[in-house]
């Protein structure tokens, strides 16, 4: 008659090994015939847990009698219902053992690992696809020092700025990378926008001196963009050559600004107030975000300006750290993504600009940045936010 040991689920080879031979010294001469069915019934063999005395074994005494490996035992359950109670015990599986790795064996398996699976190939990311880098509040003139936390601004980090910017877009490889600039080109013309303009301004950059080195700035970051494309200005409110914004409304340095670029031979594209702009099936509709269209809805612009059946994207600028009207409650509220849906988007690009004198005492403050913006293959936008 053959015997059945019983023990738990997770013995190794060892421990299995040793549990048959002690099954095979109690197997021989062991039979129960049954009288009502004349064949042999198999009935499973188990390890009491009765010592010789009478008494229960706790389970360090029932391993020590039957020469079981206790330090190798998980755990263990009494099994006490089947008429001969026995422990039923679960072993560690071989080479489960914490202390048989060290932190040092896992980090050399890890490492060969790595190296063997995820070698890094350096390589410039190229897309058959045409990309567009977004510029706004440039400022050009604006002279800042010495403020408790807004940094330091000039022509100089404007323009690092600006090639920083092209640096990151000729790194995404596009076949063609357009520019778009939404206004406020000139920190002022007249050097008197604003009452105390001329206190954060440098005094040779004012007048023609403004529009015509503004016009040579943007010519050195320009040709540094590969495969450039067209280059598409709005005006802003800076960019008026008088004092006062009632007298000029259109925005005439950032026209001028623009028309230099054109004689220095660029595709270039001047509105007053707004500019489209169909890229790779996204249509950019660019202001600067202080005339009033810019209080009109997201979907009224669309509608009067955009694209019927392209994803239409609104960009518009303005709202950086330097805006007069805006109240401490409404810079709480203020979202950069002002609009969103299936089919449209409207945000607030970034500034180069980050503030004056004026601006840290109304406690403004902001990152100087720009935006790259592609059509991720299904006609919908990818936007890179980066800083500079």
């Amino acid at each position: 008659m053959e015997h059945k040991l019983r023990f738990g689920p997770r013995v190794n080879e060892a421990e299995r090994s040793y549990l048959q031979d002690k099954l095979n010294e109690f197997r021989e001469g062991i039979t129960t015939s049954t009288t009502s069915n004349d064949y042999h019934q198999k009935e499973s063999f188990v390890l009491s847990a009765w010592n010789s005395a009478g008494y229960m074994m706790d389970i360090d005494e029932y391993c020590e009698h039957y020469s079981l490996p206790r330090e190798s035992i998980t755990s263990y359950k009494l099994v006490s219902h089947t008429g001969t109670p026995f422990y039923n015990i679960v072993f560690k599986e071989q080479g489960a053992e914490a202390e048989d790795t060290s932190l040092e064996d896992i980090r050399k398996v890890l490492n060969e690992e790595l190296k063997r699976t995820y070698t890094y190939k350096p390589s410039e990311y190229k897309m058959d696809k045409e990309g567009v880098l977004k510029w706004a509040d440039l400022h050009f003139g604006a002279h800042i020092r010495n403020l408790v936390l807004s940094p330091d601004y000039d022509k100089d980090i404007l323009l690092k700025g600006l090639l920083k910017s092209v640096e990151d877009a000729n790194r995404l490889g596009f076949s063609k990378t357009h520019v778009h600039i939404n206004g406020d080109l000139i920190e002022s013309f007249s050097g008197l926008n604003h009452i105390n303009s001329w206190q954060s301004m440098d005094k040779e950059l004012i007048g023609a001196n403004a529009v015509m080195l503004c016009t040579d700035l943007l010519e050195k970051a320009l040709r540094e963009v590969k495969n450039l494309g067209a280059i598409k200005i709005v005006a802003g409110n800076h960019d008026r050559l008088s004092k006062n914004n009632d007298e000029d409304v259109k925005g005439g340095a950032a026209e001028l600004i623009a028309w230099g670029l054109r004689l220095k031979g660029f595709d270039v594209e001047f509105h007053p107030y707004i500019i489209t702009h169909l890229v790779d099936g996204i249509n950019h509709i660019n202001l600067h975000g202080h005339c009033g269209i810019s209080k009109r809805s997201t979907s009224d612009i669309i509608w009067k300006y955009g694209e019927k059946g392209y994803f239409n994207f609104v960009f518009e600028a303005h709202l950086h750290s330097l805006i007069e009207k805006l109240s401490a409650t409404a810079k709480d509220k203020f979202q950069l993504i002002k609009d969103d849906s299936i089919d449209h988007r409207r945000m607030t690009l970034q500034s180069f600009f980050t503030g004056n004198y004026y601006s840290e005492t109304l406690g403004f403050l902001s990152n100087s940045g720009y935006m790259l913006v592609w059509d991720n293959g299904n006609k919908k936008p990818v936007t890179l936010n980066g800083t500079v």
